[in-house]
């Protein structure tokens, strides 16, 4: 009878880590456009709607502190959350490039070359990709910016239409939706084609634990991405109705959006470069090494 009882109890305890290892769960913040191929994969059955459990934040450090308490397996979010995560020592990784591109500058409509925002303020997230392109593109057409930090891109939009900042370092759909008063003078992707913005990242319990179905999600994400650029008006459809924007807007944002799987070196120095930038700026206390932020699956 002792026998039975074990095995039965060693029965179930097989079962509820199998159901628990089933699934992922992804996090994701909720009004961003960088978890789109998740949403149009579903959609179309590219991806299996049985092997997602989505969690939606409504920012990036709340998603980014879930994926570091192990609340959530995968996450989509700025690549800056992952180097500030390993220089603290946390087991967190990138495993694939996703969102691509997507901010710019936009200034007031009497501004129109970056030359003209010499000695102007301009508003940026701390510590975001907002904030390091700005500086980067400071630093390469020799501009003499002054800074302004904001908690929020409400409170950026604020500042902006009050006249507190001359300009915004950023992103898509938002930078559509400031007023005829101000326009969009530079976009990074100008300089920077193609360059990581919001990344695929896993904490390690995840990569030990759900190996093969991280890999099952990462290929039908692939397909996914694959899929968005060949079929644009539907993409469009689908991410008005999930986002409660309007088509145009939408239009709008992904001509200055691309996804894209991958880890190319070209996409590692960038974002390498942007760390040290980190550094320099008293975000990071160290540089870490490459080999310790990126995660090839196998």
């Amino acid at each position: 009878m002792k026998k039975l009882i074990v095995l039965l109890l060693l029965s179930l305890f097989t079962i509820s880590c199998t159901t628990q290892k089933s699934s992922l769960r992804i996090g994701v913040i909720k009004p961003s456009l960088n978890y789109l191929p998740l949403i149009v994969g579903l959609e179309k059955e590219i991806i299996d709607p049985d092997l997602v459990e989505i969690t939606y934040f409504s920012s990036g450090w709340e998603t980014n502190e879930a994926l570091v308490a192990h609340r959530i397996d995968l996450a989509i979010m700025p690549f800056t959350y992952v180097w500030m995560d390993v220089a603290q020592g946390k087991k967190i990784y990138t495993l694939s490039f996703l969102e691509r591109e997507s901010d710019g500058i936009i200034t007031t409509t009497d501004i129109s070359r970056l030359e003209q925002l010499n000695g102007k303020k301009i508003g940026v997230l701390r510590a975001s990709t907002l904030d390091l392109f700005a500086e980067v593109t400071a630093v390469r057409y020799n501009l003499d910016l002054d800074f302004v930090y904001f908690r929020t891109p409400m409170d950026m939009a604020s500042a902006l239409e009050s006249g507190n900042v001359d300009a915004l370092s950023f992103y898509t759909p938002s930078i559509f939706n400031l007023s005829d008063d101000f326009s969009i003078l530079y976009w990074y992707s100008e300089d920077y084609p193609e360059h990581p913005c919001c990344n695929l990242t896993a904490n390690s319990q995840a990569i030990t634990d759900k190996n093969n179905l991280i890999n099952k999600f990462k290929a039908q994400l692939h397909t996914s991405c694959e899929f968005m650029a060949e079929n644009p008006e539907f993409v469009n459809s689908i991410a008005s109705d999930h986002y409660h924007i309007s088509t145009d807007i939408v239009r709008r944002s992904l001509q200055h959006m691309k996804y894209k799987m991958g880890l190319e070196s070209k996409g590692r120095q960038l974002e390498y470069s942007l760390a040290q930038e980190m550094v320099n700026k008293g975000y990071l206390e160290k540089l870490v090494d490459q080999e310790q932020v990126y995660y090839e699956m196998e």
